[in-house]
């Protein structure tokens, strides 16, 4: 079975991730941009300057399409594919570098545990119905 990426939803099914990106209102350049960086990731293809660790199993993608900059936070589940947590993007003001916004983080932890969490329960539960 092919990897792909799952999209993260809170624990009572809302979309928060595919609001997130439909909030970025993409351009078509952008888009095009963030489905080959996605793609790299599946394939193993990234390069070093396009993901940074952020650790316990934490993953930032980093996307510069001119004007604005794109975060996207993963990680990746065991056997299936990466589960995106949360997209964000930046306008780009001036020419140093833009450093991500630590909240920004802090909500892709939380939403990670929560999965995890969720995931755990599931297991759970399949394994009573035994």
């Amino acid at each position: 079975m092919a990897k792909a990426w799952e999209l993260y939803r809170s624990s009572v099914g809302a979309e928060v991730v595919r609001k997130e990106i439909d909030k970025c209102d993409l351009k078509k350049h952008e888009s095009v941009r963030l489905a080959k960086i996605m793609e790299r990731a599946l394939t193993g293809e990234l390069l070093p300057r396009d993901r940074k660790p952020l650790g316990d199993g934490l993953w930032e993608l980093r996307l510069n399409c001119g004007e604005r900059i794109f975060r996207l936070f993963y990680s990746e589940v065991p056997g299936e594919g990466p589960l995106l947590l949360a997209l964000k993007f930046i306008n780009k003001k001036s020419t140093q570098g833009i450093k991500t916004d630590p909240v920004d983080i802090e909500t892709a932890r939380k939403r990670l545990s929560e999965w995890q969490n969720r995931q755990k329960g599931d297991d759970l539960a399949a394994e009573a119905l035994k």
